[in-house]
């Protein structure tokens, strides 16, 4: 059975909050954060089920960019919609990657979006890196933010239209 998505519901908001991933995934746990819950209802988000059973969520545009100064210049060509998402930790690392992504780009394409897809990934995820290349994406380059004194690469990717 494939997956299916519909707009994000508070119960399902609720749900993704408390997933927990293990190290060094952890730093993608939202620990029940209001903000991140409101964060998921502000209506680009869209819950992904596969048999009845909440396995991720993606979101579209704006929410799916990393908001910083350095980031600005990869997000001003406007024939990519940007794509962000989360699997549920228990689907993580067991071959699902691939045909997960593409069914959120397939969803998108159904909604007539015929331009191309970008995502921003962190540098240390390499594992989802390698997803994303499989699926067609190619980096494009990195920028580097910070907060609290912690500092991130992220890389960011993109998929030309009609790939």
């Amino acid at each position: 059975m494939s997956y299916s998505l519909e707009r994000m519901q508070l119960r399902y908001a609720l749900e993704i909050v408390e997933w927990e991933y293990p190290k060094p995934y952890h730093v993608y746990n939202m620990e029940g954060s209001p903000l991140a819950i409101a964060e998921l209802m502000d209506g680009q988000y869209f819950s992904v089920f596969k048999n009845n059973e909440l396995v991720g969520f993606f979101c579209f545009g704006a929410s799916a960019q990393i908001k910083c100064l350095e980031s600005r210049r990869f997000y001003d060509n406007l024939t990519f919609l940007d794509v962000g998402l989360g699997m549920h930790p228990a689907h993580c690392g067991r071959g699902r990657g691939q045909g997960f992504v593409r069914a959120g780009l397939e969803f998108v394409r159904k909604q007539s979006w015929t331009g191309g897809f970008r995502l921003t990934v962190d540098e240390a995820n390499s594992r989802a890196q390698k997803v994303y290349e499989r699926v067609g994406f190619e980096p494009i380059g990195c920028f580097i933010t910070g907060r609290s004194g912690i500092s991130c690469t992220f890389v960011v990717m993109v998929m030309k239209s009609g790939v």
